[in-house]
């Protein structure tokens, strides 16, 4: 009986290296085991799936059609990862990625000295920035489109009465 439950990430990435070589001996050194506790953890793997998912023909090791969709679906999963640990470790370096941000008309005068400077601390934020009137800067915030917004006046309170996580900003002018 197949039980999925049971597979580690282990497992996973020892078949995607017996996949790749067709080869217990080469995926063990790839990954420093040995042979034989490579070859224990295919057969735990085996028995979590339930059905073969390679064949000894002679001397070559072949993928069965279970053991060829595994495969593929371990070079999915660890593809993903790979691009989940960089995703975090561009993460540790700092502030990045894309900021929206809507302002009134008046706006305009000051935000493009504001983003410069800004964008001089933070040279991998990509801004977005949507000058339009009042009434859009509100329909904006309320349907969650920015990330920043900038208005003279505090919106009205059907604003403050929703889940929207909102902050206020006193100008320091």
């Amino acid at each position: 009986m197949m039980n999925l439950r049971h597979i580690t990430l282990h497992q996973l990435r020892l078949f995607y290296s017996v996949g790749k070589h067709l080869s217990f001996t080469r995926a063990a050194e790839e990954l420093h085991l040995t042979q034989p506790a490579v070859s224990i953890q295919i057969k735990r793997l085996e028995e979590s799936v339930g059905i073969p998912l390679t064949e000894q023909i002679g001397k070559r090791l072949f993928l069965t059609e279970a053991g060829r969709e595994l495969f593929e679906a371990c070079r999915d999963v660890l593809d993903r990862l790979r691009v989940l640990n960089d995703d975090m470790i561009g993460m540790e370096g700092g502030v990045k990625g894309p900021l929206n941000i809507s302002a009134i008309t008046t706006a305009k005068y000051f935000m493009p000295h504001l983003l410069g400077t800004f964008l001089k601390d933070y040279p991998r934020v990509e801004p977005r920035l949507t000058i339009t009137n009042q009434a859009k800067v509100i329909r904006r915030l309320e349907d969650n489109l920015d990330d920043l917004v900038i208005m003279g006046t505090v919106p009205p309170a059907v604003i403050w009465n929703s889940p929207l996580n909102i902050s206020l900003i006193t100008p320091l002018w």
